[in-house]
């Protein structure tokens, strides 16, 4: 009985129980609809806008709709701009606003470039097969090594203008004639005043678009090394990175750029860049020690840095973009980017040198910077094959032009707007490098490479633009040179690769040959003993080396005079050429004394004395 009992209260507990959970499941599903629906509502994003409409100066690039001020290309009415900017609105909330609509827009917008429009050309150029070509092409000027009389800048110009170049990177460093505390750092062949505008000038006439360079973090070594500012570094020992945080480096970084753009924003200054790039040392002096206490980290400090540089730059100059190297926030935090608002200040330039930019530029770097609007990548016509590198190695730089068409082509889409290619040519690696090639032995490459950019392809050794503009095919090999270009500088170009060929050809003679390292060896250069008979024939090669070498020497100076000043000659010529014509003469001289040497003493020549041996001991 009270099984029974039991076993029907079961059953009745069993059927309330199976009720209550169908009648759970149905309310657990209508709140989850209405959730679900809720939520979405939430997050839909608001309707797309050009980035520059609200905050700062309408974008030159777009083509202006004035049905387009208040309302979206759907009709769903926008925030009025100058309710936005109102007064009774606070600052704060006036930026957080634009930053989301600004991310909203490039999370969400399927065709972020349709009413975008670059040097008169509708945005994205793609070659007939889909390949991208940027439609602004920078050519980078490096003046802090082997900087130009002023008289080249016109040839330059002209020649760019033929490349279809569309603007100049001016990186003037020590060559500017800073006024004030700086005045003491510039270079002695620093240009005037009168010439930095006449410079402008001509790129202007020649229709080219100028973008300063001044750098605000690191690579500040013209100033660095100096005993007055010697306490402004980061790291006492280094004399490359600024201590930013302090305010005596504040106001100085504030000068640099005052004093340059005041005279840029003359000729037109719709960039400026800030440099900011391979700041090793951060976060280490006292200023910025304090300062990390408020920021967090040092990568924050890094992008307080950039983000106030860049600020101070666009509320002095409201017309004005500012650009940065990208290597210093690549590793940076997306979250820490958009609390300091990077994405409104800064448009990043991607740059990398390597022939294989897969490798060194993946897909996830460009991602970790998805968030700006528009990027810039950078490429390299010189100065980027070894700090020591200063003859012709075009197939190098032709390499990195084609990984960049791949790269354009992989990335363009997942931004609002690709700017365009900065072509760099450094003249050193940092201030301290020894100059890297001069301007007129890459020009070959600069126009084979800016071919390269404007076909969207490989062009496989065949350029019929650049062999049309030089009078010349321009081989891309190391060292090698056509004769009869036609360029600024060409001879220049011819010149030092012969001297390169001559210079390898010693290097063979004096490592393999078997009489100069058995006749003519340390021990007859400092103790005169050696063989009449071998003495003779080594002459004669001695000089088949040295008399081509001092010819281009000769040369070389008479035809630099007319581009470069007398310093970098003098500095060109003692780097890549004064040891081999001191080993010549050396040479030179030993011969003549065992050659008037009438006897020798008998061994040991060597004396003890003077050996390796004693010496160390």
């Amino acid at each position: 009985m009270l099984r029974g009992f039991l076993g029907r209260r079961s059953r009745s507990a069993w059927v309330r129980l199976t009720y209550l959970c169908v009648i759970t499941i149905i309310f657990l599903f209508a709140s989850s609809q209405f959730k679900s629906t809720a939520t979405h509502a939430r997050f839909v994003p608001e309707p797309a806008q050009p980035v520059h409409t609200i905050a700062g100066a309408a974008d030159p690039r777009l083509r202006p709709n004035p049905e387009s001020l208040n309302h979206n290309q759907d009709g769903i009415d926008q925030p009025d701009p100058a309710r936005v900017d109102s007064p009774d609105v606070p600052q704060h909330q006036n930026a957080q606003w634009v930053t989301r609509k600004i991310l909203q827009q490039q999370r969400t917008s399927k065709k972020p470039f349709e009413n975008v429009v670059i040097n008169g050309e509708k945005y994205p150029k793609l070659t007939p097969d889909g390949k991208f070509i940027p439609q602004r092409r920078i050519i980078h000027l490096d003046l802090k090594g082997a900087a130009y009389k002023p008289d080249y800048f016109e040839e330059l110009f002209a020649f760019f203008n033929r490349l279809h170049a569309t603007g100049i990177l001016l990186e003037w460093e020590d060559m500017f004639p800073f006024k004030g505390r700086l005045s003491g750092a510039v270079n002695k062949n620093a240009y005037s005043m009168e010439t930095v505008e006449r410079i402008l000038k001509a790129a202007q006439k020649h229709h080219l678009q100028i973008i300063p360079l001044v750098q605000t973090m690191g690579h500040l070594e013209w100033i660095l090394k100096l005993e007055q500012f010697a306490h402004l570094r980061e790291d006492s020992r280094f004399p490359q990175v600024i201590c930013f945080s302090d305010d005596d480096a504040w106001d100085l970084i504030k000068e640099m750029i005052e004093e340059v753009a005041e005279v840029h924003k003359k000729y037109g200054m719709p960039y400026f860049h800030i440099g900011a790039d391979e700041a090793f040392q951060i976060g280490i002096c006292n200023a910025s020690v304090a300062r990390i206490q408020k920021e967090f980290s040092r990568e924050r400090l890094m992008l307080w840095h950039i983000a106030r540089t860049a600020r101070f730059v666009k509320e002095k100059y409201a017309e004005t973009q500012v650009l940065a190297w990208h290597d210093m926030m690549a590793s940076a935090m997306e979250s820490d980017i958009e609390d300091y608002k990077l994405t409104e200040l800064v448009q990043p330039v991607l740059w990398n040198y390597a022939e294989d930019l897969d490798i060194y530029l993946p897909r996830s770097t460009w991602m970790l910077l998805r968030n700006f609007g528009s990027v810039w990548g950078s490429s390299a016509w010189k100065g980027a094959d070894g700090p020591a590198r200063y003859s012709t190695n075009a197939n190098h730089y032709v390499k990195n032009h084609e990984s960049w068409i791949k790269q354009f082509t992989m990335v363009y889409k997942d931004f609002n707007v690709v700017e365009g290619l900065i072509m760099t040519g450094w003249s050193r690696y940092d201030h301290f490098a020894v100059l890297a090639e001069t301007i007129p032995v890459a020009l070959p490459t600069l126009a084979i490479s800016m071919e390269t950019m404007l076909e969207g392809r490989p062009l496989l050794g065949n350029h019929p633009v650049t062999s049309e503009l030089l009078q010349c095919s321009p081989p891309l090999d190391l060292g090698y040179v056509a004769s009869g270009c036609r360029f600024p500088g060409s001879r220049i170009y011819e010149l030092i690769n012969d001297m390169y060929q001559k210079q390898m050809q010693l290097r063979t003679y004096r490592q393999d040959d078997y009489e100069v390292n058995g006749w003519l060896s340390r021990v007859a250069d400092e103790y005169t003993v050696s063989s009449h008979w071998y003495i003779d024939k080594i002459e004669q090669m001695i000089e088949m080396h040295a008399v081509p070498l001092e010819r281009i020497a000769e040369d070389l100076r008479f035809e630099m005079d007319k581009i470069f000043y007398k310093d970098t000659i003098d500095e060109f010529l003692f780097t890549y050429l004064g040891e081999d014509l001191e080993w010549l003469n050396k040479k030179r001289e030993t011969i003549k004394k065992v050659s008037d040497a009438k006897a020798f003493p008998k061994r040991p020549f060597v004396e003890s004395a003077k050996s390796i041996g004693t010496q160390c001991s």
